[in-house]
C-alpha cells in the first residue's frame, strides 16, 4: 500500500492500465510501480476521478474510505438526448401552487442527489441547503420582506434619505434601484391586499455558501438548475425568487429569520411546491444565438 494524507494506493492491484495517470498530474510511473507526486498532498482536490476511473478499484480517498460507491450506470440507464430535452423544455417557473405541503422525504431525495451532486469549484463541495418549510416561519420572511421594501421606498422618496443612500451606495446601484422603485411600489400595494407576492405562497429553498468560497454565487445557481428539473420529475414545480435572495444578501433581519449564517452569501433561493396549473404548449423561444468561430 502507498499512500499520502488523502490517497490510499493499492499497488499490487494496479495493472499500469495509465489510466490514472492520464486522468490527473498527481499520478506517474517510477519503476514500473505508480508513485504519487509529492505535491499531491497540496493540490489533491479530492475530486475523485482517478477513484472513478480506476478499473480494479486501486486507489481510494481517505475523506470516503468508509463508503461503499455505486458503479456507473450503463447508457441504457441513462435518460436519451430526446427525453432530456423534452425536460429542458417543458419546465417552467411556477407562479401558482397548491396548498399542499411538500413530503421532507421528497425534498431530502432531490437534494440528496440533484443537490450534493451539482458542480462546485475547485470540488470545494461548499453548497448549503436551507429548506423552510414552517408555515410561519416563511409568514414572517414574507412580512419583514415587506417592511424592508417598504423602508426603502420611504428612503429613496425623501430629499434627505436618498443623499444618504447616494453617500452609502455606488451610482450604478442607486441608477438600478430608481427602476425597481416603481416594480417595489406596485408589489406593496399588492401586499397590502393581502397578496402574497414575495415567495408565490410556497415553500423555499435556500441555497447558500460561505463567502470567501470560489465562485460561491456560481456554484449555488448550477446547484439550482439541477434541483429544478429534479423536481419537475417528481411532479413539484419550481420558481426562481430573485426578490427573497437579494433581501436574504442585503437585510440582516431577513436573514436572521432563516437563519442563514452572517459568513455566508445566499447564491440562489427557489420556490418549490405542487403546481397549480397545467400547461399545454410549450411557448416559443427566439432563434439561437450563437457564433461560431
Amino acid at each position: 500500500m502507498l499512500e499520502n494524507s488523502k490517497i490510499i494506493l493499492d499497488n499490487e492491484s494496479c495493472t499500469k492500465c495509465k489510466a490514472c495517470v492520464n486522468e490527473c498530474r498527481n499520478y506517474y510511473f517510477e519503476s514500473e510501480k505508480l508513485s504519487l507526486a509529492k505535491e499531491m498532498d497540496e493540490f489533491c482536490i479530492e475530486c475523485g476521478k482517478c477513484v472513478a476511473i480506476c478499473p480494479v478499484n486501486a486507489i481510494t480517498l481517505k475523506i470516503h474510505k468508509d463508503q461503499v460507491l455505486s458503479e456507473v450506470p450503463t447508457k441504457e440507464n441513462l435518460p436519451s438526448f430526446e427525453t432530456l430535452g423534452n425536460l429542458f423544455q417543458v419546465r417552467r417557473s411556477r407562479r401558482q401552487f397548491k396548498d399542499k405541503p411538500v413530503p421532507k422525504e421528497l425534498i431530502e431525495k432531490i437534494l440528496n442527489v440533484a443537490g450534493r451532486y451539482s458542480a462546485t469549484a475547485k470540488n470545494q463541495e461548499n453548497v448549503y441547503f436551507t429548506v423552510v418549510q414552517d408555515r410561519e416561519i416563511l409568514k414572517k420572511l414574507s412580512e419583514e420582506s415587506t417592511i424592508q421594501v417598504k423602508n426603502l421606498v420611504k428612503t429613496f422618496e425623501d430629499p434627505h434619505g436618498r443623499k444618504t443612500l447616494e453617500t452609502a451606495f455606488s451610482p450604478d446601484f442607486i441608477k438600478r434601484l430608481e427602476t425597481l422603485i416603481p416594480g417595489f411600489k406596485l408589489m406593496l400595494k399588492l401586499a397590502k391586499q393581502g397578496i402574497e407576492i414575495w415567495r408565490r405562497d410556497a415553500e423555499i429553498i435556500i441555497i447558500h455558501s460561505p463567502k470567501d468560497a470560489s465562485l460561491p454565487v456560481e456554484n449555488c445557481t448550477l446547484a439550482a438548475c439541477q434541483i429544478m428539473l429534479a423536481a419537475e420529475t417528481l411532479g413539484l414545480g419550481t420558481c426562481s425568487l430573485g426578490y427573497i435572495n437579494a433581501f436574504l444578501n442585503d437585510f440582516k433581519t431577513v436573514a436572521k429569520i432563516v437563519k442563514v449564517p452572517r459568513k455566508h452569501i445566499a447564491g440562489y433561493t427557489l420556490a418549490i411546491g405542487y403546481p397549480k396549473a397545467h400547461y399545454y404548449r410549450i411557448p416559443a423561444r427566439k432563434p439561437l444565438k450563437v457564433q461560431w468561430l
